[in-house]
């Protein structure tokens, strides 16, 4: 998976550099054999001048992985809602045998504590609970699990900057 991480990066670089219409076009596409595992994984490549459908995807045998900037590549997890006034501002998700999962990162004029305490209630209602909670200097994070199977869980990153908080959820799922 290592290699096809690489290919992921380097594929982001090229989403970044790309430019098409205001729909969504193809960059590249193909298959990416890896020499040492013979296992293959095909990747598309998409972009579009407005940032806002451009991603990379790569499908194995084991799942998928997207990734890509603008707010519709941003996937919250299931029972989880932005905080109001937010713009969602890039993403990823994955899914494959072993789950789901994802990030998204957004921006909204906010208190980092109101941001962070919006998304614990959330967490809470989902029936996980915080086990880790971290503050530093801007910076507040919060990590919630579900109880017993420990496979799904919630990194929630608030950073104060100014007015404005930029943040991530990232997110697992058994």
């Amino acid at each position: 998976m290592t290699r096809i991480s690489f290919i992921a990066l380097a594929a982001s670089a090229l989403l970044l550099s790309a430019c098409g219409s205001k729909s969504e076009s193809e960059v590249a596409s193909g298959t990416y054999t890896d020499p040492e595992t013979g296992k293959t994984a095909d990747y598309r490549i998409t972009s579009s001048d407005d940032g806002e459908s451009g991603k990379v995807s790569i499908k194995t045998e084991d799942g998928e992985m997207v990734f890509g900037g603008g707010a519709g590549n941003a996937k919250l997890p299931a029972g989880f809602t932005p905080y109001p006034g937010s713009k969602m501002t890039g993403g990823f998700s994955a899914s494959g045998t072993q789950g789901t999962g994802g990030m998204a990162s957004f921006e909204v004029d906010a208190k980092a504590a109101d941001v962070i305490a919006h998304f614990r209630t959330q967490a809470e209602a989902a029936g996980m609970k915080v086990t880790s909670e971290i503050k530093s200097g801007d910076t507040m994070i919060i990590g919630a699990e579900k109880a017993g199977d420990g496979k799904g869980g919630v990194q929630i990153t608030a950073t104060q900057s100014g007015s404005q908080v930029n943040g991530t959820i990232t997110h697992g799922g058994g």
